[in-house]
């Protein structure tokens, strides 16, 4: 399931530097409370028919660190989401599609009865737990467990009835989603009470949606209070510019892991890793590992994998950040089943859960730095007030608005939102609240598809007499740049784009204003 690979051109965003993120950012810590104790969430598909048996022996190398053997060593993964997000037939069971099949309630029996088969999934987990536990003299170990939930689209008007009742649901109708998403809950945990695992742990359930958009809010947040009511967590992952990504808790929703799509992206870019960890920090999410068996048998698919793990090192997510791992429904089985490379690839996983990971040196993520920044002593802020003259203005556009270059916001922006713009050769001036000695310029130029500008900046007292302070009108620039200067006093600034490489337009997500250098 990876539906964000048509949002990838929107999805490169940001900058090549880490800004230094606010006091208050951080990832979503790892096995709190709030998160059920959770560590590191493996996630298994589980239920159609082209997924892995999920037996004992399946499940093994992701229960405990198997040796060439097959026998225990150590525990690996403390937590599992079991996961599908289609029938055998094409309905999917996350998000409405016009031209596909639509779930109907024996696809919703289907889901909640499939975790529960006789010799696969969470029996294969919980015999796999037993049998680690009793190697390993660690009998009382429970891995926790995370079941995943359909959702009850309002495109779906004739749905039902569910067992038992005689009433066709029209999910267009707040009160008859809501009626299904309870009936799962209530079977699944049904089933749970019937078979009495002692070796797993629910923990809670999963929405399977990989964004949140405002017609959502409402069905997610009466879905969190009743799984809440039961005494469980919902679980989020979603892509990397998914909606409600900076409005989870918002929602109800307990742990977010976010997605930073690196592994599937046609182009990678290792920026692209570094604008996660940013992103999850800022949103205060944890991070979601993300390969599959292609990193045994291609040499660009293992430096993606292993980019990962070295990434979690230099940016701190291997050990401060919630994890998930997508591992494409068998990776780490066939890892750990093969000789030479495979246990080389198992054997880096199984460090990194356990926090011991070392860089590998295999991708270089020198020039991906972090650079400080510090805005309160910003003068170009609107909340200071600082205004904006210039960039484009168009009502249908609200998110693309001058006002977006002096918010103070450097984080979030996208190919169609955060930032303002203008068609070259233009510009925009920041008018001051009064004339201040100035030193030091910082812009943040929008890098979407790594595009380089050329600029100038000159600043005047009266708007009429300029001086000339930064002249970037030739070379390669791009991402954030830092431009001291003579300090001058001034009450406007006047920012100058000459050129960018990708079109005809020159964006900007933040230009900010300084009395003096740092």
């Amino acid at each position: 399931m990876r539906v964000f690979l048509i949002f990838v051109l929107l999805a490169l965003m940001g900058s090549l530097c880490l800004a230094q993120l606010p006091e208050e950012s951080a990832y979503l810590k790892p096995g709190t409370p709030e998160v059920g104790g959770v560590h590191d969430l493996c996630l298994i598909y589980h239920g159609g028919k082209s997924r892995v048996p999920w037996t004992k022996d399946a499940l093994m190398p992701y229960v405990a660190y198997v040796d060439e053997e097959g026998k225990p060593q150590d525990w690996m993964f403390d937590s599992f989401l079991f996961i599908e997000y289609a029938t055998d037939s094409g309905a999917w069971l996350h998000a409405y599609r016009e031209d596909q099949p639509q779930a109907g309630v024996e696809d919703w029996v289907w889901l909640a009865d499939c975790w529960f088969r006789e010799d696969t999934g969470l029996i294969g987990m919980e015999q796999a737990v037993a049998e680690a536990g009793a190697i390993l003299g660690d009998p009382e170990r429970k891995a926790n467990v995370v079941i995943t939930m359909p959702k009850a689209m309002p495109q779906i008007t004739q749905f039902g009835p569910l067992p038992g009742e005689e009433e066709v649901l029209d999910f267009s109708q707040p009160e008859h989603q809501q009626r299904a998403m309870a009936w799962y809950v209530e079977r699944v945990l049904a089933h749970w009470q019937q078979y009495n695992y002692q070796h797993l742990e629910l923990v809670g359930f999963y929405w399977l949606a990989e964004s949140i958009g405002e017609a959502d809010h409402d069905l997610v947040e009466w879905t969190a209070d009743y799984i809440h009511q039961r005494a469980y967590k919902l679980y989020w992952i979603p892509y990397f510019t998914a909606g409600g990504v900076l409005r989870w808790r918002e929602r109800g929703i307990d742990a977010t892991m976010l997605q930073p799509n690196y592994f599937f992206q046609k182009e990678p870019e290792l920026r692209r890793l570094l604008m996660a960890a940013r992103r999850a920090r800022v949103g205060r999410c944890g991070i979601e590992i993300e390969f599959d068996a292609r990193a045994l048998t291609l040499e660009d698919f293992q430096q993606r994998f292993y980019a990962y793990l070295d990434a979690g090192v230099k940016y701190g997510w291997m050990n401060d950040a919630l994890l998930g791992y997508y591992e494409g429904g068998r990776a780490v089985k066939m890892f750990a089943e093969t000789p030479g490379l495979g246990r080389e690839l198992y054997d880096a996983v199984y460090r990194f859960v356990k926090g011991t990971y070392e860089m590998s040196g295999k991708v270089d993520l020198s020039e991906m730095e972090s650079l400080v920044r510090d805005n309160r002593e910003n003068l170009a802020l609107a909340s200071k007030g600082a205004k904006i003259h210039g960039c484009v203005r168009q009502e249908d556009q609200p998110e693309l608005v001058p006002e977006k270059v002096i918010d103070g916001d450097i984080y979030f922006y996208g190919g169609m939102y955060g930032f303002g713009y203008f068609t070259w050769p233009n510009s925009f001036t920041i008018e001051l609240p009064e004339s201040s000695t100035v030193a030091r310029t910082q812009t943040m130029l929008h890098d979407n598809a790594s595009q380089r500008f050329r600029y100038r900046i000159e600043t005047s007292v009266d708007n009429e007499n300029w001086q000339l302070a930064v002249d970037k009108s030739e070379g390669e620039w791009g991402g954030w740049q830092v431009d001291r200067f003579e300090p001058r006093q001034a009450k406007y600034i006047r920012f100058t784009g000459l050129h960018n490489s990708l079109n005809a337009n020159f964006q900007v997500v933040e230009f900010e204003v300084y009395a003096a250098h740092e």
